[in-house]
């Protein structure tokens, strides 16, 4: 940017425009400074020119001649440029080979982060720029940035460039290395922009122009290899597809983690991941769906949070004053938005407080701060304004988890003083408020659909800590003397609700539950189902099990039961027909609610006799009702969010058997004979070679 000549001096220009500015890169304005830029000409970008930055009062050094100046080095500028250029150079040209794959079923690790590039691209810096114009390293991070600003272009342009003079797609590995043709690649985009970009419109709309197929493999490596492995996670003709997108996303990720460069692609790709969790990315399934999910979400979030506040996306949650920097941060801004729902959503769903340094409430920002977003031409989707109203109920999710289920002292003292009455109602008053706002947002069905359920599965949230509430009331409120089984105990408590303090809570928490069933059985399986974010199955999970759980209590009379449990058959089929193989996610959890709410069949499930039914209620243990369906103790803890503890509850890993119902039913002949040892804060129920089921002071089972 700075040219000098001892014969003929040029003037020095000191601006760039906003675009190369914020990637700190250099600006190659034309010969008197004006606009555009080749960058932003060669991205179809409108190049606006941004202020100086200069300013303060500099005190400059005087030579001996009298003159001012700011440096007294005899060095030139360009010399420093051409030294480093040079010790680059020889640095690239001697780096170790990268090893080729030779086959699909031998996936290598893949090149480095410059694989694809042949020429100077978007991200190239010049040394020349790097050396004069950038800040003083203020720590180590910012040190390593500069030096790779400068080493960057020479070894993406030298001799010894990895991808062998390739470009665009061509240089894209898997395509590069022969595991994808490019006509296989833009198949796999077009899909995923037909199916799954409505509900998570992370994914810049320019490429998804075929025409824009080399830029996107050039720029955003990690999500393009996101957008493939979620796209072709549901292709049952060609599975190695989804296998070799998958394990080179693993490798990606991997480097992420270990601290390589990226950008914000990365982490729009590792949210789309925490949204889909495609099965290729792990190595072992299960039959039956136990959270396995959830948790690979919670990490996936967690590297984007990460990575998000390295890049300084936490920045963008606040206005920029200029039109301009506000349009060129909007993607950032997104990204990062798109960060506190994932890490507010996976929260709640685990159970896990929010991160001590998570996103901030984003409750200043409105569909106008999201212009990627906005419509294009008059029929197209509004995403701005769904995304707006996903980011406002996440923050009544947000205000739910912390104030309610803050944590188990907090929530336990509330629950017994009864502090929590107040607070469950001024939410469920806002979120009516949302509702009324929001429940007339015209959009597409299946997209409109997702709201709905969302809202549901926060009332059902909500309400059922204070049902949760009134169980631990009641066995507080048990008196010393009752000998009757804790079950009859509660059941008696809650055979008139409407007498009830909390009735209100708990008959809309029945409620909420019954209408996320409702309106999950009406989606079509195969067209919209099936490429919904995976949330949307595990609301349907918790929603199954806390009806399971209230069944328990006989809150529901025979023909509510009746109802629920054919609306619950229904959700079995529909979460079957949106699955392709036996291992994707709604057979998994198909599995665990048949488990969980069909009759045993006879050949393996005895009744238990009665005085052996009485015992085990005492101590809490599995027991079968006279219709041959499996019932359990109500239990204080409310743990209708722990599917691990369900899949345990439904699978007899606890009792060590290979056999689902034939170890609980030897458990009901034998349980009763086991030693209760007291250890001053619970008791646990003691059985060779088997799991160690919790109990608490009252011979109550923990589930």
């Amino acid at each position: 940017m700075a040219e000098t000549n001892s014969a003929s001096p040029m003037k020095r220009v000191s601006r760039a425009c906003l675009h190369c500015r914020g990637r700190k890169s250099r600006c190659d304005l034309d010969a008197g400074g004006h606009p555009p830029c080749t960058r932003c000409r060669k991205e179809g970008r409108e190049c606006v020119l941004g202020g100086s930055n200069r300013g303060g009062s500099r005190i400059r050094k005087k030579n001996r001649n009298g003159d001012t100046s700011t440096s007294t080095h005899a060095t030139s500028p360009q010399s420093n440029a051409r030294e480093l250029s040079a010790s680059a150079t020889a640095q690239a040209a001697h780096l170790p080979p990268r090893p080729s794959l030779s086959a699909p079923q031998q996936y290598q690790t893949p090149r480095s982060d410059n694989s694809g590039k042949v020429e100077a691209d978007d991200e190239s810096v010049s040394i020349v720029d790097s050396t004069l114009s950038a800040a003083i390293p203020r720590n180590p991070s910012d040190a390593w940035q500069l030096l790779k600003d400068v080493a960057t272009p020479n070894i993406a342009n030298g001799t010894g460039s990895v991808s062998g003079g390739l470009g665009g797609i061509a240089a894209y590995r898997l395509v590069r290395e022969g595991y994808l043709s490019s006509a296989v690649v833009s198949g796999l985009v077009a899909r995923f922009a037909e199916h799954y970009h409505p509900h998570l419109p992370l994914v810049p709309r320019k490429y998804f122009d075929p025409a824009a197929l080399d830029s996107f493999a050039a720029m955003n490596k990690h999500l393009l290899t996101a957008v493939l492995t979620i796209a072709s996670k549901d292709l049952i003709d060609d599975s190695n597809v989804h296998l070799c997108c998958s394990r080179y996303m693993h490798d990606l990720i991997s480097r992420i983690a270990a601290g390589h460069d990226c950008e914000v692609e990365a982490v729009e790709a590792l949210l789309l991941l925490a949204e889909w969790e495609p099965q290729g990315l792990r190595d072992q399934i299960e039959s039956v769906g136990r959270g396995e999910e959830d948790r690979a979400a919670w990490m996936h979030v967690g590297i984007a949070l990460r990575t998000g506040y390295f890049l300084g996306l936490d920045r963008t949650a606040f206005r920029s004053e200029a039109a301009e920097e506000a349009k060129n941060d909007g993607r950032k801004r997104l990204a990062w938005a798109s960060c506190y729902i994932s890490d507010r959503l996976i929260s709640v769903r685990i159970g896990k407080a929010f991160w001590s340094r998570g996103p901030g409430p984003m409750t200043g920002l409105s569909s106008h701060d999201f212009p990627s977003l906005q419509r294009i031409n008059p029929g197209d989707e509004d995403y701005a304004r769904i995304f707006q109203a996903t980011l406002d109920l996440t923050q009544l999710y947000s205000n739910v988890h912390d104030v309610l289920y803050s944590g188990m002292r907090t929530s336990g003292q509330m629950m017994l003083m009864g502090d929590y009455v107040k607070y469950v109602d001024e939410f469920r008053s806002a979120i009516s408020h949302w509702n009324r706002i929001w429940g007339t947002l015209i959009c597409s069905k299946h997209i409109k659909v997702t709201l709905q359920m969302s809202y549901d599965y926060l009332r059902l949230y909500t309400n059922a800590f204070a049902f949760q509430a009134a169980i631990s009331q009641a066995i507080s409120n048990r008196p010393k003397g009752d000998e009757k089984p804790l079950s009859d105990h509660l059941k008696g408590v809650f055979s008139n609700i409407g007498s009830m303090p909390d009735a209100r809570f708990i008959y809309e928490s029945l409620a909420a539950a019954k209408s996320y069933l409702t309106t999950l059985n009406l989606v079509d399986p195969e067209k919209h189902l099936r490429y919904m974010p995976l949330r949307f199955y595990l609301y349907a999970i918790y929603s199954a099990v806390f009806l399971y759980k209230a069944r328990s209590y006989d809150v529901m009379i025979h023909s509510e039961e009746q109802s629920v449990r054919e609306m619950i058959i229904h959700t079995m089929d529909v979460l079957r027909r949106a699955s392709l193989r036996p291992q994707d996610a709604g057979s998994r959890y198909a599995r665990l609610l048949e488990l969980l709410w069909h009759r045993p069949r006879s050949s393996t499930v005895t009744e238990a006799p009665a005085n052996d039914r009485a015992e085990s209620q005492h101590s809490g243990s599995l027991t079968v009702d006279t219709g041959g369906y499996m019932q359990f103790s109500p239990a204080n803890d409310f743990s209708w969010l722990d599917l691990e503890a369900v899949g345990d509850y439904v699978s007899g890993d606890q009792l060590g058997g290979a056999n689902m119902f034939a170890p609980m039913a030897a458990c009901q002949a034998q349980s009763t004979i086991a030693p209760m040892v007291q250890n001053g804060a619970g008791a646990q129920w003691q059985q060779p070679s088997l799991y160690n089921w919790q109990f608490d002071l009252n011979g109550n089972l923990l589930f």
